[in-house]
């Protein structure tokens, strides 16, 4: 089914490629997971030939996502495909800019990286995603290394006032747990990034990212996995700054600061 599709998305004059990603192609592969279709595309993919194509789904659902341009099928065996699209022009910056060069974000640097290094290609019309693909599979660099690191780490405890710990602090302080729980996202958003980095690896996202790290980064910081889970089920209560220092002061350790 899915080569059916991939078949019809690929003879649309502007498509370069469709690849498999996500949980299916992951490291810690997840059969619970919908199946992540990505196209790359030089023009808009038409809603018309999108709806054309899935017409034959029990469910869909054409142009929903909130994050990526994209599509939710279900088919009537239970199938459940989410197809993103992406301009090739986007993928081809998200690249240079990150990878080439070595700008670093405040927390998941390097997940689309990650998504392109690790897709399986399902049909490609010229070569382009392949050439693409292997840019991201050279080894890490170590300028785009440090940069994670030090933007990060000077983002979440830094000598600036607006530090996520200092914002934590006065979340506390404030007694609003909506706003704990958003800085404590954020700054295990920064945590994570600056681990990765710290071990050379790609960033794979959101989702199980303590299995990751254990599988992937062979540095680890004292206490990973207590601090962690101490950080989070400190929210609200009167550990959650103490909690929040003995994590990131971990993190320091590990990289020497």
């Amino acid at each position: 089914m899915i080569e059916r599709i991939a078949e019809e998305l690929a003879s649309l004059d502007s498509v370069k490629a469709i690849a498999l990603s996500g949980s299916r192609t992951s490291a810690i592969k997840d059969n619970s997971s919908d199946w992540d279709i990505y196209v790359y595309s030089a023009e808009r993919v038409p809603l018309e030939e999108r709806k054309r194509i899935f017409s034959a789904a029990a469910e869909s659902r054409i142009d929903c996502s909130p994050f990526e341009e994209g599509d939710e099928v279900a088919f009537s065996d239970g199938t459940a495909l989410d197809i993103m699209y992406r301009s090739v022009e986007w993928s081809e910056w998200q690249v240079e800019d990150v990878w080439e060069k070595h700008n670093a974000r405040v927390g998941y640097t390097t997940c689309f990286i990650y998504n392109i290094s690790t897709s399986e290609i399902i049909k490609e019309n010229d070569g382009w995603f392949r050439a693409l693909q292997k840019k991201t599979q050279s080894e890490y660099p170590e300028r785009l290394r440090d940069n994670i690191i030090n933007k990060n780490m000077d983002v979440l405890c830094g000598s600036g006032s607006s530090t996520f710990l200092k914002q934590a602090e006065l979340a506390y302080k404030r007694s609003d747990i909506v706003s704990q729980s958003h800085r404590l996202s954020a700054i295990l958003a920064s945590y994570f990034d600056v681990l990765f980095a710290y071990n050379r690896v790609l960033h794979p996202g959101e989702k199980k990212l303590q299995r990751y790290v254990h599988l992937l980064c062979p540095s680890l910081p004292v206490s990973f996995d207590e601090d962690i889970e101490r950080a989070i089920l400190s929210v609200g209560r009167n550990t959650y700054v103490n909690s929040i220092k003995t994590l990131l002061c971990n993190l320091s350790s590990l990289l020497g600061k």
